[in-house]
């Protein structure tokens, strides 16, 4: 009972997951917090001596997403000129719906 004479209630439930399932999670979590460079690989990794001649560059592909914030960009400058106030403006894209068909 609890201090105010109200039956209290508790419940106790089995752990989700093993414990090499948590320390899975846990080593996963690390990594994902550890420094990356701008190319998205481990500062460690990118940085190492060891690795000198091992990286290639394929070739590039387009980010139409990044096209259109661009694209966005550079119609506003051109529209407001030294005013626009670029350099504090955060720039979000969104995908359109796809048109839908009429079936005729």
């Amino acid at each position: 009972m609890g201090p105010d004479g109200e039956l209290l209630s508790v419940s106790v439930t089995q752990s989700r997951f093993t414990r090499g399932e948590v320390a899975l999670l846990l080593a996963s979590r690390r990594k994902d917090s550890e420094p990356r460079s701008s190319t998205g690989l481990l500062l460690s990794e990118a940085t190492d001596p060891k690795n000198v001649g091992r990286f290639k560059v394929p070739e590039p592909i387009t980010d139409l997403a990044a096209m259109a914030i661009h694209q966005a960009q550079e119609a506003r400058r051109k529209k407001l000129g030294d005013a626009a106030g670029m350099e504090y403006l955060l720039w979000r894209v969104e995908k359109k719906p796809k048109p839908s068909r009429r079936s005729g």
